[in-house]
């Protein structure tokens, strides 16, 4: 008997609709945390790298984040309201640019150790909630698959057991993590528009997620 398995787990190249949904949260919860982010770059983060360094990171994360977006949310926009609309709607999000970027510092809660604080707890409880809601995600995916596994007698009850925990675990973290690096990026360079967080927050999620397949047997 062997346990359940997802097609994502052989075709690493695809996307598919729970990944979709969890990077989705990543992405959101990331964007959501744009402020505390760059309390924390004008608390201290600016200092971790130069200023051409910065503007060499954001740089990148902005080129990438139209494909970004696509990619991870292409399963869902394709269930909903097809990929045209989802790549112009993406499109259009990072037209924003600088403009949304120039932005953020207005909203930053202050500045020094209690600004630090403060943000860090937002940042740290808003990865936190994304992880439940990616443990709850992931683990209702994994328990269908492993019933349907266990009715036609792919797997044995303790070998699906093991895979929901593994699922819903990994899928936990995975959201986190996406939270983590969304918010990171704006804490080392300043100012990024919400889309291109949004992006790099969804793909770290997924990123994240395959590497935990790879190494969590």
């Amino acid at each position: 008997m062997t346990e359940p398995d997802r097609t994502l787990a052989n075709t690493p190249a695809s996307v598919g609709m729970a990944d979709s949904l969890r990077a989705a949260i990543a992405g959101g919860e990331a964007a959501k945390l744009l402020a505390s982010s760059a309390s924390l770059f004008e608390a201290g983060g600016k200092q971790l790298l130069s200023a051409s360094t910065q503007r060499a990171v954001r740089a990148v994360a902005e080129k990438s984040a139209a494909g970004a977006i696509l990619m991870a949310t292409a399963p869902v926009l394709e269930s909903a309201t097809g990929i045209a609309k989802g790549m112009n709607g993406a499109k259009a999000a990072l037209s924003l640019g600088s403009k949304a970027a120039s932005g953020t510092r207005a909203i930053v809660m202050g500045t020094g150790k209690q600004a630090m604080r403060v943000a860090s707890k937002e940042i740290l409880k808003g990865a936190g909630k994304a992880a439940g809601i990616g443990f709850v995600l992931d683990g209702a995916v994994a328990s269908f698959e492993a019933i349907m596994a266990v009715r036609n007698g792919s797997t044995d009850k303790a070998s699906a057991v093991k895979y929901v925990a593994k699922e819903a675990t990994t899928g936990a973290i995975a959201t986190g993590v996406g939270v983590l690096l969304g918010a990171s990026l704006v804490a080392l360079t300043g100012g990024i528009a919400a889309p291109v967080v949004f992006a790099v927050g969804a793909i770290g999620s997924i990123g994240t997620k395959r590497l935990l397949r790879r190494f969590v047997r």
